[in-house]
Formats: structure tokens, C-alpha cells, sequence
């Protein structure tokens, strides 16, 4: 059957009741997905991965016949470059497979016993005493790593360690300085089941870190001009170091291709403009500098609303509905969603305490907003964020969707 109607199309959408051209969608995606997160696996700002993936773009969006523009900025970042730890839950040290968060600043032979907290949010510390002077192990997930690093702080910690409870793989996770000058560094699973069955122990800690200015590069594209009244759609390209970034975010770049190769973009009620952002695992650092461009020349005003994909790569995909900062457009949100369940996929609109994207430095400039992300996504910022285990399916039925919610705004 027919998964959603067109309306006044002048060529039907496609849809999953037609096998080939699902399977014809899928295999384009796989393409995108492959270059990107195969081809340029490390695309993390300033690595060769990430400057290949940025010519890439912007000759792939060229050779479609888009007006394509790059908007370079600089970005001023901390980087881990050495580091060890050892890790003693009575049978003395053991040096354990660690990965210290991007701006995690140097520490010189920290030595301290370990507290764990659980997931290090208020109502984890709340019974747990003083935990000064302690290094702080916490579960993954429940909110942003980098407001367990400030929760740590607060309390006093010299450093936090956290490891995901779901899989036995490293975190690539981030620091924020400005709020928590205390390093954030991942372990694996096995070494924090450890530590909780001996209940507790103690570490040994160092890390070397680097001040480094990094060009990065917004790249975006438009069918013309794309001036006057617009919409846009935007992905982020780059990813965290030691991670093909496959869901996050690869994914959402490849459903803006195929949008774009298949002409979803056309018989809009409004242009579309695309931005590829660069820079999002670091802050939305390209997004914000985009945003404040258009803001200072006063054309926040003709964009009829932004659309972010951030991670949908899984089949439990979300519309969130608030971020750290501000609720985003609540009929788009609701558009997306009875769109996406009229093809099939059930979403959840679900609100998001800790989290920000592309969307945030738009949305609060008064840009009606809407964000699509696979959440809870336990694989993201990690070694099995790969192309082998993505969900095309749910690729394809966004799609599929843009076009019917692009068409949804009045």
C-alpha cells in the first residue's frame, strides 16, 4: 500500500511499497556512507580524514550543478596528544586501554583512589558524602559527558573516568574547560566492572595535552541562489577522534545527498539551502559561526525553518524536542513526527536536558527548528560507529520524509 501521499507532486514520492526502489536507495546511501566513514574514517578537525572528506563535499555538491560556497573559521582547541593510566583494585597497578576527552587539559603523575558515582548527576552524588580529592568513575549516557566532568568538579574530583555499560569499547568523549578544568578520559567496560566489584581502588593518571589553532570549513550549497524566503537542511561532517562516525553523523550527510541527487529538493514551496557544517563534536563551533554571519547581516529572517540531522543511522529514531539551551518549533516537530509515523517509522519526542546540535545557535535566534537524532544511540563517538552497523532502512524513510515535511510548512 501507498505509505504517504503526495500532495500537488507533479512525480509521486517514493515510497516502501516499491522494492526496487528501496533497494536502489539504500545502495546509494551505502555509497555516501562508505566514502565518508570507510574512505575518511578519522574526521576529526585537522586530520587528513577530515580535510579529505571536506574536498570531497564540496566537488561531489559542484559536479551536481549547486552553487556551492565554503566558509572558513578557526577554531582554538585542546588536544590530548600522550597520555597513561594504571588502574590498582588490589593485585597492584595495571596499565588499562584509556582515551582521554578532547580538551581535557594536562595533568603531571595524578595518584588518588577512585570514587564511583554512577551516572555523576545530582541525585547520584546525593549519597554518596564527600567525594574530594577523588578520581570520579561514571557510567555513560543519562546526560552529556561533559556535565559529568562539571558535576565532578563541583565536588571536588581531580579528574572523572567514565566507560559505557553497554558496550566493551572506548568513549571518545569531551571536555569543556570553561566549565570543568579537570580532564574526562574513557576506559573500557571490563576495567570499570573491575574496579566495581573490588569496590573502589585507586589510579594512576597523566596527560599531555596541546593547544592547537585548527581551519576548519562550513561548506553550503543551493540549487541558484537560494535567496529570499528558504529553508534550511544541515548535517555536521566531522567526528571525534578514533571514530568512523558512521551514525554520528556521516548519516545525516548521506540522507542530505541522496535528498539533493534525487531531486527531493524540487517542487518546494521554498528553496532549500544546505549546510554542511564542520565542527559540531567541538561545540557547534561551525554552526554558531554560520549562524552569527547571517544574524550580523540581518537574514536570520527569510529562513522559514532549519532542519537538523543529527545521527540517524538507527531505527530508534527521535524527534527531540529541547536541547541544553532552548525548545525547538513545536509544530515542526509535530509535522515530523506524523509524517514519519504515516511511513512507518514511530518516532518519540523525547526532551534532551544536557545535549546541543547544529540546530541550537539558530534556534536560539528565533529559527523555528526541528531535530532528528537516533536517541538513546549507545555506538555513537566510538569504534563501532562503522558502516556495518547502520540501519538503511530507517536512511531511506527520512529521506523520503524531508520532502513531505518541507512541504508541511505553511
Amino acid at each position: 500500500m501507498t505509505l504517504f501521499a503526495c500532495r500537488g507532486a507533479k512525480s509521486p514520492v517514493w515510497t516502501f511499497c516499491d522494492p526496487v526502489n528501496r533497494r536502489i536507495m539504500e545502495e546509494e546511501l551505502k555509497t555516501y556512507m562508505h566514502r565518508l566513514s570507510l574512505d575518511y574514517p578519522d574526521r576529526f578537525i585537522g586530520n587528513k580524514g577530515h580535510r579529505m572528506a571536506s574536498s570531497y563535499l564540496e566537488k561531489l555538491l559542484s559536479s551536481w550543478g549547486l552553487r556551492v560556497k565554503v566558509h572558513p573559521f578557526t577554531v582554538d582547541i585542546t588536544i590530548p596528544r600522550e597520555w597513561s593510566l594504571e588502574i590498582d583494585t588490589g593485585r597492584g597497578f595495571e596499565r588499562v586501554d584509556a582515551l582521554p576527552g578532547v580538551g581535557s587539559p594536562s595533568v603531571k603523575k595524578l595518584e588518588a583512589d577512585i570514587q564511583c558515582v554512577g551516572h555523576a548527576r545530582e541525585e547520584d552524588y546525593a549519597s554518596l558524602g564527600k567525594c574530594a580529592g577523588k578520581v570520579h568513575l561514571a557510567k555513560l549516557w543519562k546526560n552529556h559527558e561533559t556535565a559529568k566532568v562539571r558535576e565532578a568538579a563541583l565536588r571536588g574530583a581531580p579528574a572523572l573516568i567514565w566507560y559505557n555499560d553497554y558496550f566493551d569499547e572506548l568513549y571518545s568523549g569531551a571536555c569543556d574547560y570553561s566549565v570543568a578544568p579537570i580532564p574526562g578520559i574513557s576506559v573500557k567496560k571490563t576495567a570499570a566492572e573491575r574496579v566495581l566489584e573490588a569496590g573502589g581502588g585507586r589510579v594512576r593518571l597523566w596527560v599531555k595535552s596541546r593547544r592547537r589553532k585548527i581551519r576548519c570549513r562550513n561548506i553550503e550549497a543551493a540549487r541558484g541562489t537560494a535567496s529570499g524566503r528558504h529553508a534550511i537542511l544541515t548535517a555536521h561532517y566531522d567526528s571525534r577522534p578514533r571514530s568512523p562516525g558512521a551514525s554520528d553523523d556521516a548519516s545525516g550527510i548521506a540522507v542530505m545527498l541522496a535528498f539533493i541527487r534525487r531531486g527531493f529538493d524540487k517542487d518546494l514551496p521554498f528553496d532549500i539551502r544546505y549546510l554542511f557544517a564542520d565542527c559540531e563534536e567541538e561545540g557547534c563551533v561551525g554552526a554558531e559561526h554560520y549562524a552569527a554571519q547571517l544574524y550580523r547581516a540581518n537574514l536570520l529572517k527569510e529562513i522559514s525553518c532549519l532542519v537538523n540531522l543529527d545521527a540517524v543511522g538507527w531505527p530508534n529514531l527521535c524527534v527531540i524536542t529541547r536541547d541544553r539551551e532552548t525548545a525547538l518549533d513545536e509544530g515542526l516537530a509535530q509535522l515530523a513526527s506524523d509524517v514519519l509515523d504515516g511511513m512507518g517509522c514511530r518516532t518519540e519526542q523525547v526532551r534532551s536536558k544536557t545535549g546541543k546540535s547544529n540546530h541550537t545557535p539558530f534556534a536560539v535566534r528565533g529559527v523555528p527548528s526541528l531535530w532528528l537524532s537516533d536517541y538513546p544511540n549507545h555506538i555513537r563517538h566510538s569504534a563501532i560507529d562503522n558502516v556495518f552497523n547502520i540501519d538503511y532502512p530507517t536512511m531511506s524513510t527520512v529521506t523520503n520524509a524531508l520532502r513531505e515535511i518541507f512541504r508541511g510548512v505553511s
